[in-house]
């Protein structure tokens, strides 16, 4: 894994290409991209370098249209700050090779998952959940409405991203915590599951630009207003698929169903959601957990075996339900 501290020697240079005078540096993160608070006197920024071979430039200035759009749109999220040339990405050397550092506004608040002062933790819990599901519903009116650019180049979470021969995160079925049996299980039933896909189809109701990964982790509150952070999975993919990833965390709780109703009764505020439609939830929190086995086996330096193992186990048996 990379030493965050050790790249900072590397890139804090890059902060002269957007006239910055850095006061302090520090790491705030580190998962798929790093990320340094930035003080400087005229305000706090978040730098961040992009994990390399994960998109490409023009995938990045994608993404950079699309939150540029939500924002314009309303919607609460960090405001990027282009470098004086006016390009938004800056290619830096790390450890010989290359990758691109982007810099936006610093979030003041803290992440949905820390919100639990003030009011009973559950009643405020499902509180929010029903704030994000409203915001997740918006942000899905605006993709079925938004017209990209030509240029406009991102990944599609679609039946190949997910199973075809290069899945977006990577050939989960290969995993080596799956056994002959358990793979045999899992590619005869992906077939089910991706008929079912094509079934649903993608029209502009059920399939845009997504977040992809919206967890606890990626809501920020801010003097009670939700932001959303981290479009670094943003893609094409449907708005089912963005529900079960917010829910997926609480997929094996034991009040799943409350928190699940809590979320809905927030999103069909502003979006219909048919019951036929509501019925393929089980299968799309499903194929997350499939797409986990994958992201996970392809980044052992997070020593996530037991993750691994025990999402084989669970996802085995659910997927009989697909035979």
């Amino acid at each position: 894994m990379d030493d965050p501290v050790a790249i900072l020697e590397q890139v804090k240079g890059a902060l002269d290409h957007w006239s910055l005078e850095p006061v302090e540096i520090d790491v705030a993160s580190q998962s798929e991209n790093i990320v340094y608070k930035v003080t400087t006197l005229e305000g706090n920024f978040a730098l961040r370098i992009h994990r390399p071979g994960y998109h490409t430039l023009e995938e990045l200035n994608a993404e950079h249209e699309w939150t540029g759009a939500l924002s314009q749109a309303g919607f609460l999220l960090p405001t990027t700050r282009p470098a004086t040339s006016g390009e938004f990405y800056i290619p830096v050397q790390v450890n010989g090779g290359i990758r691109y550092a982007g810099l936006i506004e610093w979030l003041d608040g803290s992440a949905m998952k820390d919100q639990e002062d003030g009011e009973p933790a559950a009643e405020l819990h499902h509180q929010q959940l029903s704030a994000l599901g409203e915001l997740m519903a918006q942000l899905h009116n605006h993709s079925s409405a938004w017209q990209h650019s030509v240029s406009f180049t991102r990944h599609h979470l679609d039946v190949d991203g997910f199973f075809g021969a290069s899945p977006f995160w990577g050939r989960y079925w290969e995993s080596p915590s799956i056994n002959k049996d358990q793979q045999a299980l899992l590619l005869s039933t992906q077939n089910t599951i991706a008929g079912r896909l094509k079934n649903l189809g993608k029209e502009r109701n059920v399939f845009g630009m997504i977040h992809a990964d919206l967890h606890q982790g990626n809501v920020f509150i801010s003097d009670e207003k939700m932001y959303l952070i981290d479009f670094d999975d943003a893609g094409f993919g449907w708005y089912l698929y963005d529900i079960a990833v917010a829910l997926y965390e609480y997929n094996f709780e034991e009040d799943y169903q409350t928190i699940e109703a809590a979320f809905l009764d927030g999103y069909t505020k502003h979006r219909v959601l048919t019951d036929a439609h509501r019925a393929l939830l089980p299968m799309f929190l499903h194929i997350r957990s499939r797409a986990i086995i994958g992201w996970a086996t392809a980044r052992p330096e997070l020593k996530q075996q037991a993750l691994i193992d025990g999402l084989v186990q669970q996802t085995c048996k659910e997927a009989v339900f697909y035979k």
